[in-house]
């Protein structure tokens, strides 16, 4: 299940580029407004969170050194999830209890929420927010440190498939016997930054195809990993 949302700001208004982790904290604030319970367990599940959402879209823009400025004050954020529950809470949260987001000191107004059909079938696909992805490796101490990965390296790959045969795992209680292949299409490496750590990620278009319920499964919660921070949301 996913939903579209339009907000309204003033005309002019300076998004920063980097607003991932004030939209994470915007929708666990909504979601504690509708039900404060709910919101707790899920923000203190060390797991997967299962769901995902998209940078915001301002299709009427100016980029700034800055951001991204508005020219007509709309902005678009699209938010997933297989779990009914989540989204059900948040859009209590938004119409009924809270009347608005705040994104590093930017208030944003709803205006209108439309919740959009799953597709029938998938082919290509291209991401709303980008794909991370991580591994661990030897530094030159011997230790262990993180490293990012990208699409020119093989376990790129081999962790994209991996990564959400758990997830669904995790989510339904049981063993994932289904599969699919994917072959992207394009890429661009991006630079994220989430609160005061840099992380390097990809947008992507890729073709997909396998089981349709797990790439249904991939396509409400999300692809790769951080997926509750913004990452790895697709739209066909």
């Amino acid at each position: 299940m996913r939903a579209k949302l339009e907000f309204k700001t003033e005309k002019g208004t300076l998004i920063p580029f980097n607003h991932q982790y004030h939209l994470a904290s915007a929708i666990y604030n909504v979601l504690n407004n509708a039900d404060g319970e709910y919101s707790k367990k899920l923000h203190d599940y060390k797991k997967y969170k299962f769901f995902t959402f998209s940078l915001l879209n301002i299709p009427k823009r100016k980029i700034d050194k800055n951001g991204i400025i508005t020219r007509d004050g709309k902005v678009y954020l699209y938010l997933s999830s297989p779990n009914n529950e989540f989204l059900g809470n948040f859009v209590s949260g938004i119409l009924d209890c809270y009347g608005s987001i705040t994104i590093n000191g930017v208030e944003l107004l709803p205006n209108t929420l439309t919740i959009e059909k799953i597709p029938e079938e998938f082919d290509i696909l291209k991401t709303i927010s980008p794909v991370y992805l991580k591994t661990l490796v030897d530094n030159e101490n011997g230790a262990k440190k993180i490293y990012d990965l990208l699409p020119d390296d093989a376990k790129f790959y081999e962790n994209f498939k991996n990564n959400l045969k758990r997830k669904y795992e995790e989510f339904y209680g049981k063993k994932c016997d289904l599969d699919f292949n994917f072959e992207i299409l394009k890429s661009k490496q991006k630079r994220m930054k989430i609160k005061n750590t840099f992380c390097r990620c990809s947008e992507l278009v890729f073709k997909v195809e396998g089981d349709y319920d797990l790439i249904r499964f991939g396509y409400e919660c999300g692809f790769g990993e951080k997926n509750s921070m913004g990452f790895g949301m697709c739209r066909f």
